[in-house]
């Protein structure tokens, strides 16, 4: 495919030295949220090899929830891919993150795996049962399964009073392998439905994720460059102040680019990140200061 970039601010993506690469439909082609069951777009590998050494800072997010930010990192390396865990972010794991800080000592009813029950219990939050006091705090995350029970007790906890939290609020999953319907939009429209009470994003485009990955990439926002397949990932960068590199090999295609206009369009548009790795490979002839992903975090 030919070079789709266009206006308003290539420039700024090339001259980034902090980085956010999202997984499904851009890193990875798949039909399952978090690169399960996929392979890596090509350039894939090379990309992210070539950022590393070139001492960019590098976070790799999902807004898959289902699993920890580990065992996802874990599949990426099995594919060939260098991720490191303390460089992945899940929707669910930012999500614990905010919870924890937002509303410490909190009971929190966790509607989904473990991906959202670790990382919570990780910040030492209690988790709270069905049948048991009603939670303070709901969170709904993926999972292969939700009880009656558990679903009962968060729409109790939330038409109490308990604030609402979801991973994500698009209905649809796009892998670059067609898409599926992303259950916990669902769960928490579920709820959403039955309380009268909104859910509170957590997962992509919040801006609550954008403060996390900022503090986590250490580089000003200008510096720091979203790329992603979707407009999730363009509204992400955003609120966040950041560039929007958005690659054309998963959920969004070449029609849809044309009809984005204003804030919508990304810096840069390209048909994948082997497009991406060759615009920016002239850049790395001369590495920059070496600030690590794990050196900058606080």
């Amino acid at each position: 495919m030919s070079p789709t970039t266009f206006a308003p601010n290539p420039g700024a993506v090339v001259a980034s030295r902090g980085w956010m690469l999202d997984v499904d439909g851009c890193l990875v082609s798949t039909t399952r949220a978090g690169g399960a069951g996929g392979v890596p777009m090509p350039g894939a590998i090379e990309l992210l090899d070539a950022l590393y050494e070139a001492g960019h800072s590098v976070v790799i997010c999902t807004n898959a929830s289902e699993k920890t930010p580990a065992d996802y990192a874990n599949h990426l390396r099995e594919m060939g891919l260098n991720a490191r865990d303390e460089d992945f972010t899940t929707a669910g794991s930012a999500a614990a993150e905010y919870i924890a800080h937002h509303h410490p000592g909190a009971r929190v009813l966790a509607l989904g795996a473990e991906g959202i029950s670790v990382p919570l219990a990780g910040y030492g939050l209690e988790l709270a049962e069905p049948g048991g006091p009603p939670a303070d705090v709901v969170l709904v995350g993926a999972a292969r399964g939700y009880s009656t029970d558990l679903i009962n007790a968060a729409c109790l906890a939330v038409d109490a009073g308990a604030p609402l939290y979801s991973t994500q609020a698009s209905p649809w999953f796009h892998g670059g392998q067609g898409k599926s319907v992303a259950v916990s939009a669902v769960m928490a429209s579920a709820i959403a439905w039955a309380t009268g009470v909104q859910p509170r994003v957590l997962g992509k485009p919040s801006p609550y994720l954008g403060e996390t990955l900022q503090r986590q990439l250490g580089v000003p926002a200008e510096a720091i460059t979203i790329v992603g397949d979707a407009l999730a990932e363009i509204e992400l960068a955003r609120v966040m102040g950041a560039n929007a590199a958005l690659v054309l090999s998963g959920a969004t295609d070449t029609a849809r680019l044309g009809t984005l206009k204003g804030a919508e369009r990304p810096d840069v548009a390209l048909a994948d990140v082997a497009e991406l790795l060759a615009r920016l490979t002239p850049t790395f002839a001369t590495p920059s200061s070496p600030a690590s992903s794990k050196g900058v975090r606080s």
